[in-house]
């Protein structure tokens, strides 16, 4: 893949998912004026709806993608359908008389829909930019893919660029909500919709989009022609692969301190193939010093954002090749590598490395492939054990049991959110 294409490649997905995302929010505004304020709120969960099943699809792609944009637009309608049914519900005369009805209430116009979903917006997308990669659909992405390499420059726009976008997102919230607002308390009689009233609550948010898809447009194109006049040979892009090895003795893992501090394996390699075969990774394994006699498995692939591909590997070394295997590492006990993990010393692509390995590794040992519970005691775990590690038949390149993780029979809401997966699994169809 050429480098002008991966990054050609990046700029489109970017602007994708804003087209997307903030297409959803002006195509509800631009017809909200026609639609029963009664109905409305279960549009916005149905939009959720879509939106969620649009997520899961490309959470389910092989290769990276960033949906913290899609979860905002989620999360914004619906909070705001929310929002809806409430002020709805308080304006019911049969539930709450005429107790939230004042003298120029009008019922055909309970709220005015481009104030509560800008509102929302902004609330939603400013926790997202507080909570940052703590973000729960951000911290599933690097569970599923690993980390950012911020050496790459693809990888480097497309975390900078998603969170330009939320930045983006905010202050059109608050800018047209804002001007929503003054227009409705200085200008805005509530008995019908005249020609300035529609400006304001309905066209103008559209009439944003349009002028946010040719900022970004220009944006993106700049980025990309600059980038064309200023790439040199040493851009590090479609690296080819990136192996990485795992090296298990017993109840030990080995580890080397690296130069910036952090504990890393001491085996890994980087390949010009795309695709590497396990009798070539096993070659490059013992290349690097790894001893002959040694296991080695394949885990799980990762494609990044530039392009790039990490495949990890186990190997499993006899405790009669410990010794040669060491390669300037220490071996460490599980509650060595805790300790550096809680202290922030492990590399963050081992640290990603070790957690989806314990996560799937005890959803396999806990569930079946549905979520149920493979032993009758509810919250059961089962012992975790690194000498166990060359005997768990499980495939660690399947995102199913990183799903199941969190989505079990020992869960709260475990069969309504089945239902909701079901639904959505149709939807994808």
């Amino acid at each position: 893949m050429k480098q002008s294409s991966i990054i050609s490649g990046t700029l489109r997905s970017l602007f994708r998912s804003w087209a997307m995302s903030m297409g959803f929010i002006a195509a509800i505004l631009a017809f909200s004026h026609y639609i029963n304020k009664s109905v409305l709120p279960g549009l916005l969960l149905v939009l959720a709806f879509v939106i969620t099943g649009i997520m899961r699809s490309r959470r389910m792609s092989p290769k990276q993608t960033c949906l913290r944009m899609g979860w905002t637009v989620r999360s914004t309608l619906v909070l705001s359908a929310v929002v809806m049914y409430v002020v709805v519900l308080l304006h019911n005369q049969s539930l709450f008389g005429n107790t939230f009805n004042g003298p120029g209430f009008n019922p055909r116009i309970p709220y005015i829909s481009g104030m509560v979903i800008f509102s929302c917006g902004a609330l939603v997308s400013l926790y997202a930019m507080f909570m940052g990669d703590a973000l729960g659909v951000c911290r599933s992405c690097r569970k599923m893919y690993g980390e950012y390499d911020r050496d790459s420059l693809a990888s480097s726009l497309f975390s900078d660029e998603s969170e330009h976008q939320l930045q983006l997102f905010f202050w059109i919230c608050l800018g047209v909500g804002g001007a929503q607002w003054f227009y409705f308390y200085l200008f805005f009689i509530n008995v019908n919709f005249n020609s300035p009233d529609l400006f304001f609550f309905n066209y103008l948010p559209v009439a944003v989009y349009v002028l946010s898809l040719v900022f970004m447009g220009m944006r993106y194109f700049n980025i990309s022609e600059t980038y064309k006049a200023t790439a040199t040979a040493s851009a590090r892009l479609n690296r080819g692969t990136t192996l990485r090895f795992l090296v298990t003795c017993g109840d030990s893992m080995l580890l080397r301190e690296q130069n910036e501090g952090e504990w890393d394996t001491p085996y890994k390699a980087e390949v010009s193939e795309s695709k590497v075969s396990d009798e070539r990774a096993r070659n490059r394994f013992e290349s690097l010093g790894g001893p002959e006699d040694a296991t080695v498995r394949y885990l799980y692939s990762n494609i990044g954002v530039g392009g790039d591909n990490t495949s990890h590997y186990a190997a499993f070394v006899p405790e009669e090749s410990r010794q040669r295997a060491t390669r300037g590492g220490e071996w460490l006990t599980l509650y060595d590598i805790d300790q550096l993990l809680h202290t922030g010393r492990i590399a963050p692509v081992l640290a990603n490395e070790l957690v989806r390995i314990h996560t799937i590794t005890m959803a396999w040992k806990t569930y079946d492939r549905e979520g149920k519970r493979l032993y009758p005691i509810k919250h059961y775990r089962p012992l975790f054990r690194l000498r166990d590690f060359k005997d768990w038949d499980v495939d660690y390149n399947d995102p199913l049991w990183l799903r199941i993780s969190s989505e079990n029979e020992d869960k709260r809401f475990f069969r309504a959110r089945r239902l909701w997966r079901k639904c959505l699994d149709i939807f994808g169809r």
